[in-house]
């Protein structure tokens, strides 16, 4: 993760677990219409495998480790931020080049959908370009010099010109990505929109949860601080 941007764990999710969340997720998109789809937050797929696997005690202790080593601090409790994104039809290819910081430290990425035949949505990464910041303020201005129309176009274009070359992940269902989602430039690329790339996420440790200046923007504009939920571990 830290030399080449992430890791990987292979062959570590079950065909039977896909098949099951291939249903679920089928189904999700048929209900929008067949356009993009997402899940937010634990309870959005509490019954599904997702949920077996936020409290598996294996892949929590994994997390506990990397954020460890990666961090050299003690990692809190385990609660994980999910979300399930479903790219499909012309609202899924809008999503494609949206470089942007994780808010979260750790980021762990689970395909369970993956075109195999016209674009795949290959994840595309400019690894570790900042630390951890140290304050909400400082991961502010980060994201704003990032999150913004100047900014994304030169990225997208860079990288469909060729004059920026970002670390490109081709992923494969079954395994499992770990990488730095606050250090980590990263977007995804266009899949074909008569196909759908799904894709789980889990967000471990929010440096800036109990910023006040970052519950004050929040409450300025009216939302809510996203609230990872505590997960107990069960044997895996």
């Amino acid at each position: 993760m830290d030399r080449r941007g992430y890791g990987v764990a292979e062959n570590c999710i079950s065909a039977e677990m896909l098949a099951d969340l291939r249903g679920f997720i089928e189904d999700g998109v048929a209900a929008g219409g067949g356009e993009y789809t997402v899940f937010t937050g634990a309870h959005a797929t509490a019954g599904t495998r997702l949920q077996d696997l936020s409290r598996d005690g294996n892949f929590q202790s994994i997390c506990r480790d990397l954020y460890a080593l990666g961090t050299n601090r003690t990692p809190p409790p385990v609660s994980f931020y999910q979300v399930l994104r479903c790219l499909a039809g012309r609202t899924g290819k809008q999503h494609a080049y949206r470089f942007h910081y994780d808010s979260y430290v750790l980021t762990i990425l689970v395909p369970i959908l993956i075109p195999t035949e016209g674009p795949p949505g290959d994840l595309i990464m400019f690894p570790n370009t900042r630390p951890v910041r140290r304050t909400y303020l400082g991961n502010l201005i980060d994201k704003l010099l990032l999150d913004n129309p100047l900014t994304q176009a030169f990225l997208r274009k860079g990288v469909l010109s060729g004059r920026l070359e970002p670390e490109k992940i081709r992923m494969m269902p079954g395994n499992v990505y770990f990488f730095w989602g606050c250090r980590s430039v990263h977007a995804n690329e266009p899949c074909d929109p008569d196909k759908i790339r799904a894709t789980a996420l889990y967000h471990y440790v929010d440096p800036h949860a109990g910023s006040w200046l970052r519950k004050t923007l929040l409450n300025l504009r009216g939302r809510k601080p996203q609230m990872s939920q505590p997960m107990t571990a069960q044997p895996a």
